[in-house]
């Protein structure tokens, strides 16, 4: 008799275990279903609205692309004004436009492996520096102490392979060169101008001036001017 109650009694619990797992499972399945409907609506709702901005995006897009096509080909194919040509062109300077002054340059510095001469002021020194045999430069700088920092020149022999004529924005014609140059520049209080010379020679050449202080940058430039036209190099054909 206690055989069959035990018997039944475990029946019962493997009937109510089942019957359990029947409805776990079952409650999952649903929460699965219910789980990806909703995944499916958020993805749709998602899709919708992507393709919305999309619109959105390419209604106002028109009116800039449409502005962007009139001006591009206006930029692109419309020749250029004259006057903006010009403004890009070097400008000629004649010597005779530029204030120059001689006084004091009464000291003459020669040397003749390329024959280069210039004047320079009384007062000033130089040293000159050479390289197989031949000049590389040479500077000049005022050396009586009333100046400090003193002002100094320095002209340089460059190879003439590297000259690039848009570079500058002026140009002047000597006898034997053209000069190349752009505004002073001016960087912690000292000026600087560089002058570029092109010669029709194996070499160019460089004049630098550095000075410190604007009024005497301006008081100098004359002298400059005078420097410059004095330089010669090769040989004369008087």
């Amino acid at each position: 008799m206690n055989i069959n109650s035990s018997d039944i009694n475990q029946n019962r619990e493997r009937k109510i275990w089942l019957r359990n797992y029947f409805f776990s499972i079952l409650f999952h399945l649903i929460l699965f279903v219910i789980l990806i409907y909703f995944l499916d609506l958020a993805s749709d709702t998602s899709r919708i609205n992507s393709v919305i901005f999309s619109l959105d995006s390419k209604e106002y897009q028109p009116e800039n692309s449409f502005s962007e096509k009139e001006s591009n080909p206006k930029d692109i194919d419309e020749i250029p004004d004259p006057s903006d040509v010009k403004a890009d062109e070097i400008r000629t300077v004649s010597f005779t436009d530029i204030k120059a002054d001689t006084t004091n340059l009464e000291q003459l510095y020669t040397e003749p492996t390329l024959n280069v001469k210039i004047n320079y002021p009384r007062g000033w020194t130089f040293i000159d520096q050479k390289k197989n045999k031949k000049l590389e430069g040479v500077t000049f700088w005022l050396n009586d102490g009333s100046v400090n920092p003193p002002p100094y020149l320095h002209l340089e022999v460059v190879d003439r392979d590297y000259f690039i004529e848009k570079r500058f924005k002026y140009k002047t014609d000597f006898n034997k060169y053209i000069a190349y140059y752009n505004d002073p520049e001016e960087l912690q209080g000292y000026f600087t101008q560089i002058i570029y010379l092109r010669t029709n020679d194996d070499e160019d050449f460089r004049l630098k001036l550095m000075i410190k202080g604007q009024s005497e940058f301006e008081l100098f430039k004359p002298k400059f001017w005078a420097i410059l036209k004095s330089f010669d190099f090769g040989n004369s054909i008087f």
